[in-house]
């Protein structure tokens, strides 16, 4: 008798989920089959994608603004909310030599450490090597001289020790 209890038991909760004559959109609060806060663009129902078609591209619009403000529950007027309206701060780039991105895919570069003598190098020793060419750096011995005046002396500064092997 247990047996046929829990059989009977067993196919009459079966029938019960088989057969439902409730709403398709029990518990749902509105019948569109998406959630309207991300609401559908038409790179989501493109062509090459699995149930899209052109047909369906096509209706949606182009570009999806988002609200500036919000609707008042009780009178259902449009309010502007000015916080709400995008701000974008971008900075003057003009003569910015460098790339917005860097692939993950670009090479790696093994680059020895910069030494002091090679951002002289890099930076001040063109314009040092020219203006002693043209005479407003003068060498005396150990001192030199600067063209505004500055008197530099050769004792205060520090060698490498493997620059004065070479």
């Amino acid at each position: 008798m247990q047996a046929v209890r829990k059989t009977s038991s067993w196919a009459y909760w079966c029938q019960k989920r088989l057969l439902s004559t409730s709403s398709a959109v029990n518990g749902r609060r509105s019948r569109e089959p998406w959630d309207k806060r991300f609401p559908v663009r038409a790179e989501d129902v493109s062509p090459d994608k699995t149930g899209g078609s052109k047909e369906m591209a096509k209706a949606l619009p182009e570009d999806i603004v988002a609200p500036t403000g919000i609707y008042h529950r009780l009178t259902g007027e449009y309010i502007h909310v000015p916080e709400m309206v995008p701000e974008f701060v971008v900075p003057d780039l003009t003569g910015f030599e460098l790339k917005p991105y860097v692939s993950y895919r670009a090479k790696e570069i093994n680059q020895a450490p910069l030494t002091p003598k090679d951002v002289f190098n890099s930076v001040y020793a063109e314009t040092v090597e020219d203006e002693y060419r043209r005479g407003t750096i003068k060498v005396d011995g150990e001192s030199i001289q600067l063209s505004d005046g500055r008197v530099l002396n050769a004792k205060d500064f520090v060698v490498d020790k493997d620059e004065e092997a070479q």
